[in-house]
């Protein structure tokens, strides 16, 4: 298949994909006037939700399905009004007395609702958002406070004050280089803080004002402001793209499993691609007053609607996971003489024919189904297809991972798919490991921990660290032991969806040397994503991999 015919074929699957992307379903809730305002993607597979009427203080919580519950926000006589899932499994919710300035601070939410509040110094603060951060806590902004705080999963409390009166900070996200960027309402900046607590401030050419900031999948930071979207690298670049009439100020903003961010208006939901072309999907019921957004763990775009009293859900028309997963392929030399490259076979084990794609997603970049390469495949009942070498087929080489897309076919007829990667030593043989295709579900998920080992003789072999994650960004920690338990680092990463990066453990860990016959425990803090050690015989080139499962 030449690359137009492939494009072309591609192209016409992703426009079958995307029939239904202006699909948009509301929930109402049960009681007039709670108005949702902020929601999240909650650890045990449902949408978590803030709700603004002061006179119930409550949390609520909506199924995939619509199933909706609520919680008292016990202890508390005002309303949340920010929510993130935390690394620890709990949400994690921002309260304030936005009148009187009687009273700040940050609660914490079981899955089961029970609730502990955390008071803060300054009762006048008014903390705003709130986020995960890359190194395991909780980030905030403080809207009159004029403070970027920190909170631990146990609870304790940091706040740092920023440089430029009046900045009030509204909208925080972690980002891809292990910092936190926040948007400055006040003075028209968008502020970079490290973990440390520095604080960098970059302008915002056209002065508008930012409200709410998150991590793009293309690796940059997006935020809202009036009647634009803005885009800065972690350089500090700032770009910003009108928001066509009757442009309103956008709201929330979020990451899609689309490659695209996905933010809300009063009256619709606006999609805005890396290249920054915006469409908007108008919200069929009114009042909207659409606020907050995130991606749920169904791959639909979720977002509350204030005045409105519903919780809305737009299919983003293009599924986030791929059907089945092939962590790490390659056609790569390797150390010394070696050259690694990937085999692939394919069953149909069903009675219909089945079809689909293997998309090469390459090490280093964000994946893109609308760019990458591809392979497509139809098998009939019973067929078994050889793919001798993966990426030569696909015209490439390499490394990276690859997904495998059922286009046509049912669950009864999912292929059965297994890849070895092998050394050739050409006339000498192959020296190699086979495993099968993952599915998305077998990823490691927030708050899953996995373990990889550290081989014990580090002379006689070579470790390397990689991960993949799948439809959402990750932030994950790495905390590396030695063999008799003692832990030698803790080390935060932060990576983009649909993303691969294989690295020496040393180069992977930040430079961190490596104690012999250790362990590396990788903890996900949200996200989701494969995480594995490929183990190299520097004598014989043989390799091996191991596959971080979820810990007890």
């Amino acid at each position: 298949m030449t690359p137009r015919s492939r494009l072309l074929f591609l192209s016409s699957w992703l426009v079958s994909a995307c029939v239904a992307a202006q699909a948009i379903t509301e929930f109402p809730l049960p009681q007039t006037g709670s108005g949702p305002s902020q929601i999240a993607a909650g650890s045990d597979g449902n949408l978590w939700f803030t709700e603004t009427n002061p006179l119930t203080q409550k949390i609520g919580r909506i199924t995939p399905t619509g199933v909706i519950a609520e919680f008292p926000l016990v202890g508390s006589a005002f309303p949340a009004v920010d929510i993130a899932s935390g690394a620890d499994g709990n949400l994690w919710v921002t309260i304030a007395d936005t009148g009187e300035g009687s009273f700040a601070a940050i609660g914490r939410i079981t899955l089961a609702g029970a609730v502990t509040l955390y008071p803060l110094a300054n009762p006048a603060s008014s903390p705003n958002s709130i986020t995960p951060g890359p190194d395991g806590a909780l980030w905030f902004t403080e809207l009159i406070g004029n403070r970027i705080g920190r909170i631990t999963t146990a609870g304790v409390i940091t706040e740092f004050p920023l440089p430029t009166a009046q900045s009030q900070p509204r909208g925080i996200a972690a980002g891809p280089d292990g910092n936190l960027w926040f948007a400055e309402s006040g003075t028209s900046r968008i502020g970079r803080i490290t973990p440390a607590g520095m604080v960098t401030e970059f302008p915002i050419p056209s002065g508008g004002q930012p409200g709410d900031v998150t991590f793009g999948p293309d690796g940059n930071l997006w935020f809202t402001e009036i009647l634009r979207i803005g885009r800065i690298t972690t350089g500090g670049v700032i770009t910003e793209f009108p928001n066509p009439p009757p442009g309103t100020f956008a709201h929330g903003i979020s990451p899609g499993p689309d490659g695209n961010v996905w933010f809300t208006e009063f009256s619709r939901i606006g999609r805005i691609t890396p290249a920054g072309v915006i469409t908007h999907f108008p919200i069929p019921s009114m009042p909207g007053d659409a606020q907050g957004i995130t991606t749920g763990p169904d791959d639909a775009i979720w977002f509350a609607e204030t005045a409105g009293n519903r919780i809305g859900r737009i299919t983003t028309g293009v599924v986030g996971d791929p059907t089945q997963i092939l962590p790490v392929v390659g056609s790569t030399p390797g150390a010394g003489d070696s050259f690694f490259r990937t085999s692939v076979q394919l069953h149909n084990s069903g009675t219909t024919p089945s079809s689909g794609l293997i998309v090469f997603h390459p090490s280093g970049t964000a994946g893109s189904l609308e760019l990458d390469p591809v392979l497509p495949f139809t098998l009939a009942p019973g067929e078994t297809r050889t793919i001798p070498d993966l990426l030569p087929a696909m015209d490439r080489t390499g490394l990276g991972s690859a997904d495998v897309i059922l286009t046509l076919g049912s669950a009864g007829n999912v292929p059965v798919v297994a890849a070895r990667v092998f050394n050739d030593a050409g006339a000498a043989g192959t020296t190699g490991f086979g495993f099968n295709a993952m599915r998305p579900d077998q990823a490691l998920r927030a708050g899953d921990r996995g373990v990889v080992f550290i081989p014990a003789d580090l002379t006689a072999f070579r470790l390397n660290l990689g991960v993949r994650t799948l439809s959402a960004n990750v932030a994950l920690t790495l905390t590396v032991r030695n063999a008799v338990g003692a832990i030698a680092a803790v080390v935060p990463r932060f990576f983009p969806a649909i993303y691969h990066e294989q690295q020496t453990a040393t180069a992977f860990l930040n430079g961190l040397p490596l104690p012999a016959g250790g362990s590396i425990t990788v903890s996900i803090e949200s996200g989701a994503a494969i995480f594995y050690g490929a183990t190299v015989d520097n004598r014989t080139g043989d390799p091996s991999l191991q596959i971080a499962s979820p810990a007890p």
